[in-house]
């Protein structure tokens, strides 16, 4: 049986698996003391039961594969790192929402995208690849994962750099950036301002997806930002939320306007020793 101590990439070289075809979650979670059933759940994608070194993942049988494979990864999550605390009931919201904080459902989301869109495969698929829900789709495809965490992962280990925005109804809940190459500075704004791509896609529920270019200073308060432009690509993953990729496909932009701000933040830095 696999230790609890391991990583999620440490289980996968135990198990010599190297190819996407072979992230099969029954048979690692069996690996590491776990057995996945799948049946009908009401309030939760997903619950675990563990006593001892044994544990139980059920996982909601009318969700969608790749649903019920980032599910399952989650509660083995749980099993791997949260054992012997009290048992998890897992909802859908808590698994797009818990990203960006440092708590057990953030935790398991991790676990659960190191263990089944592992980086030593997923870098290769997603070099040199656009910034966009399409690509999203692809990856996610060939993953079988949720189309959250794929996009997360590109984000993150993409080839560009990017910003990954999550909405619910006009609230962004949280933003993902792909730190080092994107300034701390450049944050996403709390609303879509009007003519942006996520705003039509929230006053239109039928769109599942939309792509375009937009003006920077209409997700970003930089200064001069009005000066450049942006790749804005959204999907929909929820009645009232949805997914936004923010992407420079021209690098340069990022270094221009981080310039821009220094040289705003000296001349603000002058003023006030002048007073």
């Amino acid at each position: 049986m696999i230790d609890q101590a391991s990583s999620a990439a440490q289980i996968l070289e135990k198990l010599g698996i190297t190819e996407p075809a072979d992230l099969d979650i029954d048979a690692i979670a069996y690996a590491c003391g776990a057995f996945i059933t799948r049946e009908p759940l009401t309030g939760c994608e997903a619950n675990i039961i563990g006593a001892n070194d044994r544990a139980v993942i059920t996982v909601n049988s009318t969700s969608i594969e790749s649903r019920q494979r980032f599910s399952a990864g989650h509660e083995l999550g749980h099993w791997m790192r949260d054992r012997g605390r009290n048992a998890f009931g897992c909802s859908n919201r808590m698994m797009q929402t818990e990203w960006t904080v440092n708590n057990p459902e953030s935790r398991a989301n991790r676990f659960a995208a190191d263990l089944l869109l592992p980086l030593s495969m997923f870098v290769p698929l997603a070099r040199a690849k656009p910034i966009t829900v399409d690509t999203v789709a692809a990856l996610s495809a060939d993953f079988k994962m949720s189309k959250t965490a794929t996009a997360i992962r590109l984000v993150e280990h993409g080839s560009f750099p990017a910003i990954l925005v999550y909405f619910e109804q006009t609230e962004r809940k949280w933003f993902v950036p792909k730190r080092r190459e994107v300034p701390a500075f450049l944050q996403p704004a709390e609303h879509p301002y009007q003519q942006t791509v996520t705003a039509r896609m929230l006053q239109n529920p039928g769109l599942p997806q939309l792509s375009a270019e937009v003006r920077a200073d209409h997700w970003f308060s930089a200064y001069h930002s009005e000066r450049y432009y942006i790749r804005e690509s959204c999907l929909r993953i929820g009645k009232d939320s949805l997914l936004t990729l923010l992407w420079w496909e021209d690098e340069q932009q990022l270094v221009d306007i981080a310039e821009a701000e220094e040289r705003q933040a000296e001349r603000r830095s002058d003023w006030r020793h002048e007073e």
